[in-house]
């Protein structure tokens, strides 16, 4: 490598982190790579489809995780942030969604963690409809900035162009850790 090719490299690693140090919502600017993968693990553990055989109720056993870690590279985290008066942790991340057009869903949540990067009082505040990846990203960075500057979403509930979940009939159940109907279906 020469000079020349050396000093560029250099310089394109430099603005690439800047770049991301100049982000106030990336998740980098909190974590390391191996941290961001564990939370990532213990967030696809409440928000992502059980494993198949995998009762419910015990999908939180360690002898589960390698299922949940196995899904990580499916899932981003967009924006990230930790509220300094309350130690609320805020987040948006891309995930798949089953559709035949390859199309994805924004959540954004919440939750507090412990030392040992442990989920609690964990609530998903929205799920976006299934969309193009870009499509989420252009909405969700509306609904992003209402989640940290209100603390929440309402605004947009019932915006179904934004919002898919909660709606009229369904709600974060914080203690199932899931979305739950309040009215059954006609």
């Amino acid at each position: 490598m020469t000079m020349k090719q050396l000093f560029l490299f250099l310089y394109v690693v430099l603005m690439c982190f800047s770049c991301q140090k100049n982000d106030p919502y990336a998740v980098d600017r909190y974590f390391s790579k191996p941290d961001q993968d564990t939370l990532m693990t213990n967030i696809i553990t409440n928000i992502y489809k059980v494993p198949r055989g995998v009762n419910p109720k015990v999908k939180h056993k360690l002898e589960y995780r390698n299922l949940y870690v196995s899904q990580i590279d499916k899932f981003k985290f967009v924006n990230y942030h930790i509220d300094p008066e309350d130690s609320l942790h805020y987040f948006f991340l891309i995930r798949p969604a089953r559709n035949i057009h390859d199309h994805k869903r924004g959540v954004f949540g919440k939750y507090k963690l412990d030392k040992d990067l442990n989920l609690l009082m964990f609530e998903e505040v929205a799920n976006t409809p299934m969309m193009p990846e870009e499509e989420i990203l252009e909405k969700g960075s509306y609904l992003w900035k209402d989640l940290i500057y209100f603390k929440g979403l309402d605004r947009f509930f019932l915006n179904k162009a934004y919002v898919e979940f909660p709606d009229e009939r369904t709600r974060y159940d914080k203690t199932k850790k899931e979305w739950t109907y309040e009215k059954m279906l006609d």
